[in-house]
């Protein structure tokens, strides 16, 4: 169950940050919620890998 929670929340960090990476493409900058949605979907992402990997066992 831990895997695909893990997976989940790596999924849910990795299109965060490729929205992220879109909008200031677009937009030409990145503002403060562009900021805020990097630093938030890579500490998803690296959560939901910690989680996978250990299980939390």
């Amino acid at each position: 169950m831990y895997f695909y929670l893990g997976l989940g929340m790596q999924l849910v960090g990795f299109s965060s940050v490729g929205l992220c990476l879109f909008a200031g493409l677009t937009k030409g900058d990145y503002g403060k919620l562009e900021l805020i949605q990097l630093i938030g979907g890579s500490l998803v992402f690296y959560v939901g890998t910690f989680i996978k990997n250990k299980g939390l066992k």
